[in-house]
């Protein structure tokens, strides 16, 4: 897990190198370095997991000197690989079989490459570059492009030290933002920065790029299998052990999240069995009991003998942190602080690197989401009030949204029920124009398997794992998510909606593993791993909060912001406190990262 960055032009477009390198150390503390020549710099931050020998530093040059590699993240499979290779090894380090096997094989074997990855390969000969990035866009590739110039980095702050120019934003980005949680279609805030599609490359050569894909895997047709209950109950159980047991693969000391939920439990558990030594296992946990799942965590790690570290937190606690987690934010978030502040405990204790349980909730329909959709369709009075609903308080009018799109876009609906804000909110109350990104019908018909690529497309990659990354990277830790593992992926999207649904929350998973949980971990309501904000916006961030509001109201030159924020005070407000912690951070980003607004 590190950092990468590039410049290719005929000339320097920034010559503060050092800057640079810099601005990328956070990602890799262990070692910084870059390769340059003939108007072409890589830059590569180190941390180390396999391999920590620093013949393993990069930028990586082959025996030949023709090539050079810089690579972020983990290719798992990258034993068998180098089975297949013929090359004079230098490390056992999983960069250099990347680096052989593109040296081999170029683009047309990208595919075989198991793992979390953004890359650049360049051949000095041909004066060419490939960019990479894996399936599930679990590793940020961002790309700034303009007039035979390309830049490249693995934080947008890194393009922004190279293109002080293109710092700014725009009217529209910031409506999009507020409706998504995020920009989909691989944009950013940042109208000139776009990200690498999930699972695509891009090759620059001669001042001209050219892009591909070389997996579609959420856009392959899902036939669905006729498999028996006991069948798929034991192949369920397989694929999640050897997704599992890839993940274990580290030349340094490790943890797991433990949260007390279905995934992270079924994830210590596997691991733990799996270990000759003892499993480190995190929690964080608060003084307000009811958004504590503490208890259940600890009966897990007792169960399984695992090293427990419980971080105890209080709201004071919490505002000492929460600048330095905003400042860590590289693309704002309205949430992810809670990965910032387990993950810099878990670094502190020692670790570089910790198992995660995000994906189960995606493939295993564990979001009420799934479920909630099909309401929606029955609900056909709410889409005929469209035309009043600037009338109502904000909880119909986002009603009455989801139910007119839900019966005019049928499976191409489920998307909007992760927006932020409605769009009568957005232009009335901040007076931003018109959404412009929304999605329509899917091309396949509407299944639970359809669902879940849906919830991978416009939440899971564009905010879940865009937060884990930006978050733990910026203590230098990374995270491996054994539940999104290409093969656990496509067994899960291959079954029918009758073999999922089940009787409840992620039934098939809970099926699979039960024998192996306490009770109380599946036999409960599910509560998210949250932290309890209602209460500290009100209370000890009230100040922090208000200074934010006050000038994202000034911002956008409007007048009902600050009288509406002040009900939410009071507790008179129709917007949640989410939606507040959304225009808060947004407006920390646009402030800390300098950002203008152009049109």
């Amino acid at each position: 897990m590190c950092g990468i960055a590039g410049k290719l032009s005929s000339y320097l477009i920034n010559d503060n190198n050092q800057a640079i390198l810099e601005s990328l150390a956070h990602r890799g503390p262990d070692a910084q370095s870059l390769w340059s020549e003939e108007g072409i710099t890589l830059f590569h931050s180190r941390l180390s997991i396999i391999d920590p020998n620093e013949r393993s530093n990069q930028p990586m040059i082959d025996y030949s000197g023709r090539y050079v590699l810089v690579f972020n993240g983990e290719i798992y499979n990258y034993r068998q690989l180098k089975n297949q290779l013929d090359y004079p090894w230098k490390t056992s380090s999983d960069s250099e079989v990347l680096l052989a096997w593109l040296i081999k094989y170029g683009t047309s074997k990208l595919d075989f490459l198991e793992g979390m990855f953004a890359f650049a390969f360049y051949d000095r000969e041909q004066k060419s570059f490939i960019l990479g990035r894996d399936r599930f866009g679990k590793k940020p590739l961002y790309i700034h492009e303009k007039e035979g110039r390309l830049s490249f980095a693995s934080e947008i702050r890194v393009i922004l030290e190279m293109h002080p120019e293109i710092r700014y934003t725009s009217y529209q980005q910031i409506s999009n933002w507020l409706y998504w949680q995020t920009i989909p279609d691989n944009q950013t805030l940042l109208p000139e920065i776009k990200q690498l599609a999930p699972g695509s490359f891009l090759i620059f050569r001669e001042g001209k790029t050219e892009q591909a894909e070389f997996s579609n895997w959420q856009n392959a047709e899902k036939n669905e299998t006729e498999i028996r209950n006991e069948d798929i109950i034991q192949r369920l159980q397989s694929l999640v052990r050897s997704s599992v047991l890839k993940r274990l693969v580290s030349d340094v000391p490790f943890a797991a999240f433990l949260s007390g939920g279905v995934d992270s439990s079924i994830i210590t558990a596997i691991a733990s069995q799996e270990l000759n030594n003892k499993l480190n296992t995190f929690t964080v946990s608060f003084d307000e009991e009811h958004f504590s799942e503490h208890k259940i965590a600890a009966e897990v790690a007792k169960r399984y003998n695992t090293n427990h570290h419980e971080l105890r937190l209080k709201p004071i606690d919490f505002l000492t942190e929460i600048e330095i987690g905003l400042a860590a934010t590289d693309h704002p978030s309205g949430d992810g602080l809670n990965t910032y502040v387990v993950s810099k405990y878990t670094r502190k204790a020692g670790f570089k690197m910790a198992l995660s349980g995000i994906g189960g909730d995606e493939w295993f329909l564990g979001y009420d989401y799934f479920r909630t959709l099909d309401k929606w369709k029955k609900r056909k009075l709410f889409g005929r009030l469209k035309m009043f609903s600037g009338f109502f308080p904000f909880p119909y009018r986002k009603a009455i949204e989801l139910s007119d799109v839900s019966n005019s876009l049928g499976a191409g609906a489920y998307a909007y029920q992760r927006m932020l804000f409605d769009r009568t909110t957005i232009s009335s109350l901040l007076g931003l124009p018109e959404v412009n990104i929304l999605p329509t019908n899917p091309i396949f018909p509407d299944t639970m398997s359809a669902r879940s690529i849906q919830e991978w497309k416009y939440y899971t990659q564009p905010v879940l794992l865009r937060d884990t990354d930006q978050f733990s990277m910026a203590v230098g830790l990374e995270l491996r998510a054994p539940f999104m593992d290409q093969d656990l992926v496509d067994f899960a999207l291959s079954l029918s909606d009758s073999q999922k649904l089940g009787t409840r929350s992620k039934f098939l998973l809970i099926e699979a593993f039960k024998d192996m949980l306490p009770e109380s971990v599946y036999n409960r309501p599910k509560q998210g791993f949250t932290l309890p904000w209602n209460d500290w916006m009100k209370a000890d961030l009230q100040s922090f909060c208000f200074a934010r509001i006050k000038n994202f109201e000034q911002r956008l030159d409007q007048k009902k912001i600050i009288p509406e924020w002040q009900k939410f005070v009071k507790g008179k407000s129709e917007i949640g406190w989410s939606r507040w912690w959304s225009l808060i951070t947004l407006e920390h980003y646009l402030q800390s990262n300098k950002l203008l607004i152009k049109y």
